[in-house]
């Protein structure tokens, strides 16, 4: 016979009690989010079947949980078909590492030498535009711990703060142009892996195997080799410069060139920096799937951009510490010229194909958070439903992945990269501003909003005017390249419209879609926004 303890069991009951009092807490929550009733089986006007399959799954989630144990947060999004919550800090420290340290640093540091004319300016250009990275990340941080949600990112930021139409904008633009930076990762496995980096792609089964590796990346993901290959970078460096064996004497005149680089030039040299930083920000676009969003999503930030920016500062030290700075300024592939003068042919091809695994690693990472913005989007209802499905089995967001596979494929088969490049730069720029932008707007529209953690608010207020300067710059640099980007971003406002007034009631569409319009752009009417808010 089979003893029982009543405290056991009577604790194990409350227990249970208390999961299913909290989960009852959660029904109702959801319930008024989606303004349905919980105790009934009716959504309201709208008799959305989504809704109505939702209250119905988050009852019999009650039901499995003494059965299943599950936590009832999980329960809930497994019978929704939400993401669950699998990425610890670690995972988010390998994401973010991993995304940003693709092929920038590998490619960027001729153009930063080259604009900025000196080693020593170099070296200050690579250490602000971490630190430029660094601030965003810390905003992002904010606005992740405070509204979480996948695939959100900008998207879910701009919507809180100035309504539908900004974040419609950025959705539209990140499927339409963002992708150009997965497709150039992409790309870079083959042109850094072939025996002869320096020549162009331009056969047609080059861009095939690019192709085939965005493929394979879908359920791949790998960043050690990346940070293997600027550890050895780095520490090689260091060693020549404690040996004094300098194979070069870039470092006798540090802050000598041939000519003192201008503004601008100081200005496009901290782009190509930014570029190579370029995924600060991927983290928050996962930030639902993460165990403790709010805790760990500031903690990885404090963590990784430090450990990129020494990295960055180490690999480019170790460059001119032993290449010359005529190649460091004229090669694409700095990193393979760097193995060829430490360690003869075979290293040059050891670190070709070592950069190639790093940019392998960085598209694999740009997979994972990219495809997020699409399930986002499609869960708004800016896209068909069917991309915001997560397979059942998998639990991922496997039609999200094949839509993005689609669009960075015409992007690898469309060859030049350049202006695309350009076109991503201020597309980028502009939505990172406004959603800074947004912060700063919330702190004042909604100061009383939970916020786990708070950035010191001259963070915010520097990165605007550095995210101004470098939205503005292209426009008067490449000025056909920035209008045709504004010109496509602007193209998704009239699928805005329609989609507005598709969704709308009829006999009030128009006057709905007036107030949406005016309430984006900043022009409360009274009982407006920050009525609402206020009163909220």
């Amino acid at each position: 016979m089979t003893h029982t303890d009543p405290d056991k069991t009577g604790h194990h009951n409350r227990d249970n009690s208390l999961e299913l009092d909290r989960l009852d807490s959660l029904d109702h929550a959801r319930a008024h989010r989606y303004q349905i009733d919980p105790l009934s089986d009716s959504d309201g006007e709208d008799d959305d079947s989504d809704n109505v399959g939702e209250h119905h799954t988050l009852t019999s989630g009650k039901e499995s949980l003494l059965k299943h144990h599950l936590h009832p947060d999980d329960a809930i999004d497994r019978q929704r078909g939400d993401l669950q919550k699998n990425v610890s800090f670690s995972n988010g420290l390998t994401l973010v590492v991993g995304v940003i340290i693709g092929s920038g640093i590998f490619a960027s540091p001729g153009p930063v030498f080259a604009y900025s004319k000196s080693v020593g300016v170099s070296l200050i250009i690579w250490f602000v535009s971490g630190l430029v990275a660094f601030a965003g990340a810390l905003c992002y941080a904010e606005l992740g711990s405070a509204m979480p949600s996948s695939g959100g990112g900008e998207h879910a930021y701009l919507n809180h703060a100035f309504g539908s139409l900004p974040a419609f904008l950025f959705s539209w633009s990140s499927i339409a142009l963002l992708k150009v930076v997965f497709a150039e990762y992409v790309v870079n496995i083959i042109a850094q892996s072939t025996w002869d980096p320096t020549t162009p792609m331009r056969h047609w089964s080059n861009k095939l195997i690019g192709i085939a590796c965005l493929l394979i990346l879908s359920g791949l993901n790998s960043i050690s080799v990346t940070i293997v290959t600027l550890l050895v970078i780095g520490i090689t460096g260091c060693v020549v410069l404690a040996q004094k064996t300098l194979s070069s004497h870039n470092f006798d005149h540090a802050f000598e060139g041939e000519s003192q680089p201008s503004l601008g030039d100081i200005a496009l040299g901290l782009y190509s920096g930014l570029w190579a930083y370029d995924g600060w920000n991927n983290l928050n676009y996962v930030s639902t799937e993460m165990k403790n969003p709010t805790k760990d999503l500031p903690r990885v930030i404090f963590a990784g951009l430090p450990i990129v920016i020494i990295f960055y500062l180490l690999a480019n030290t170790a460059y001119y510490a032993v290449l010359p700075a005529q190649v460091v300024m004229s090669t694409n592939t700095v990193a393979i010229d760097f193995g060829k003068q430490m360690f003869g042919n075979t290293g040059g091809v050891l670190f070709a194909l070592c950069v190639a695994c790093s940019c392998f690693g960085a598209a694999n990472g740009s997979i994972f958070t990219g495809a997020r913005v699409i399930y986002a989007s499609a869960r708004e209802g800016y896209l068909p439903k069917i991309f915001g499905k997560v397979n059942e089995k998998r639990r991922t967001p496997i039609a999200a992945l094949g839509l993005q596979a689609v669009m960075t494929s015409i992007m690898i088969l469309g060859g030049s990269f350049s202006a695309l490049v350009n076109f991503y730069s201020v597309a980028a720029w502009l939505f990172y501003l406004a959603s800074i932008l947004g912060l700063l707007y919330l702190r004042y529209l909604e100061p009383n909003l939970k916020r786990p953690f708070r950035v010191w608010t001259i963070v915010p207020i520097v990165f605007t005017f550095f995210g101004l300067f470098l939205f503005v710059m292209p426009f008067v640099r490449a000025p056909f390249e920035s209008c045709l980007a504004m010109v496509i971003v602007l193209a998704g406002l009239p699928l805005w419209v329609v989609k507005e007034l598709v969704s709308g009631n009829k006999g009030t569409r128009w006057q709905d879609l007036k107030t949406k319009v005016m309430d984006s752009l900043g022009f409360q009417p009274a009982g407006g926004r920050h009525e609402r808010l206020a009163g909220h």
